[in-house]
This record gives C-alpha cells, structure tokens and sequence, in this order.
C-alpha cells in the first residue's frame, strides 16, 4: 500500500472540524449543535461548541487523531489563552504535520480495487488506534463498531475528508445489556441507547460512499 507526503492544508482540518461538529454534537447534552465552526472563532468558542476538554488532553487527544507527535509547548501556544488564540491557529499547525492517507489502486487477485485499499487503510488505522479488528470484515456493522469504539471509527471516517454519513442518531433499546467500557468519550450510555446511521450499513457501504464523494469532488 503506498504511504503519501501529502499533508492537509489548513481549509481541510477545518472542514474536518466542521463535520465532527455536525455529527456529534447532536449527541452531546453538553455541545452546541446550532454553533457556526468558523477559522475566526476562539478556541474557548470551539470547545464550548464541542463540549472539549482543557487544553493538555485536548492536545493529547488531537495528537492521537490525527497521528502527529506536536510538542505541549506547540500546542499550548496555538490553544492558550483561549479566549483569544483563534481555531485557525490550530488548523494551521495540524497542516504543518498531519499526512492525508494516500488511496492508491491495490491489485486484488491481479485486479486494481481502490474499495480493498480504502478499506484496508481504514482497518489498518483503526487498529493502530487500539481497536479490535481481528473479526473486521466490509460486510461488518457500521454501527456495531461505532457503538464499540465511537471516537476512533468517527475519527477515521472524517479524516478522509468526505461526508459518507447523513447523520448519527440514538434510540433506546428494547432490553439493557452489560458491555464493557465504552471507550473515553463517552456521549451516550451503550447499556440504554444504541447508534443508527442511516443508509450506511456495513463498512462496505462506508467504503463505496467515501470513493463516491472523493470521485465527484474531482469531478
């Protein structure tokens, strides 16, 4: 699988931003779901908006995300003070380090198939995140792992830097059932709710909508 060079620009982690917001802030009690996520905003407005914490595990966290390795002293001078460091500041120094993965053609029994190599990047990178993916197959639930490890399967959908899902949403379960801990952002209780994501079913369906949208942006 070809690795790329190719960093984001400071507009594409904004947007990234921006679909984070739109989707999980609907789920949390404590966001802002109406909030407008704009460059110019304070990183004080940016957390209110997304229910974030301080800035030591905000940049700890980001640092996960988007597998980059920014000093405390980086971070903590593009996100303090807060109430007058702008988000842009942010987007900016992520662009100086993150790398877009690159979707190159893998051959698959002598074949090109860019569905196997999105896949298998997505998988590869979940499981660099801590996510079990031993039994992770394109015909899996989407929602199934969501519900599972919300944040890093989140995370990896919208560092493509598509829009493959409308919409998160929760509804209540017919019966309780005992899980174990529900990774570290916690938005909802796993034991009473569970996620519906539309359309996008399976991780087959979340493949075909991201070569989807990345074919008519070129377009």
């Amino acid at each position: 699988m070809k690795e790329t060079s190719k960093k984001y620009s400071s507009e594409e982690v904004l947007e990234i931003f921006k679909e984070q917001h739109r989707l999980c802030s609907p789920l949390d009690c404590e966001a802002d779901p109406w909030a407008e996520i704009t460059a110019e905003m304070t990183i004080r407005e940016w957390r209110w908006a997304n229910d974030l914490l301080g800035w030591k595990e905000l940049s700890e966290f980001l640092n996960q995300e988007f597998r980059i390795d920014i000093t405390e002293k980086e971070w903590f001078d593009s996100l303090e003070p807060a109430k007058k460091r702008k988000l842009i500041d942010v987007c900016k120094l992520i662009s100086n380090h993150a790398l877009k993965d690159n979707y190159g053609p893998k051959k698959l029994f002598g074949q090109p198939c860019l569905k196997a190599v999105v896949f298998l990047t997505i998988k590869r990178n979940l499981k660099q995140k801590g996510v079990n993916v031993s039994e992770l197959k394109p015909s899996s639930s989407l929602a199934e792992y969501m519900d599972k490890d919300f944040s890093p399967v989140l995370e990896e959908i919208t560092l493509t830097g598509t829009r493959p899902i409308e919409k998160i949403e929760t509804k209540r379960r017919a019966k309780t059932r005992t899980k174990g801990f529900w990774n570290s952002i916690n938005i909802f209780n796993p034991e009473r709710q569970e996620l519906v994501i539309g359309e996008v079913k399976t991780f087959r369906d979340l493949v075909e909508k991201i070569i989807e949208e990345k074919k008519n942006n070129k377009a």
